[in-house]
């Protein structure tokens, strides 16, 4: 009777496989990453437009932008997230009622690390708005 040698065919193929497999995988968590940093950040940038808002609502219509862009920075780099390009802006919203501020933030995200994805910067926005408050120590 004949010996037979079952799964010998098959020697080194899970090495193969796995040779062949770890790039992708390797870039399937390299997306993820990218995923998860995009949530994070707008989640983030959310948090930082509502104290910009805030800040903003508490000081005199001249200084709004400075308290606002000093709140917002502030909370982003408390909160880890780093923007390549950031801008904001505070106003009145309506000029001849000036009872509400309302602030917005664009972030382009920061993509260390994620340039073998060929990933081109995303923009995050957020905007909040803030009854002004009447009662601010410097009116």
């Amino acid at each position: 009777m004949p010996s037979v040698n079952f799964g010998r065919h098959d020697r080194g193929s899970a090495t193969v496989e796995a040779v062949l497999l770890a790039p992708a995988l390797v870039m399937l968590m390299l997306f993820v990453t990218h995923l998860g940093r995009w949530s994070s950040a707008d989640a983030r940038l959310r948090t930082a437009a509502d104290h910009a808002a805030r800040a903003a609502s508490l000081v005199h219509p001249a200084r709004m932008n400075t308290a606002a862009r000093a709140a917002a920075l502030d909370n982003l780099t408390t909160a880890g997230l780093t923007c390549e390009r950031f801008s904001i802006s505070a106003a009145i919203v309506h000029p001849s009622d000036p009872r509400v501020v309302e602030v917005s933030l664009q972030c382009d995200i920061a993509r260390a690390g994620l340039d073998v994805l060929g990933v081109t910067a995303r923009q995050v926005s957020a905007s909040s708005s803030e009854v002004v408050d009447r009662w601010r120590t410097d009116s």
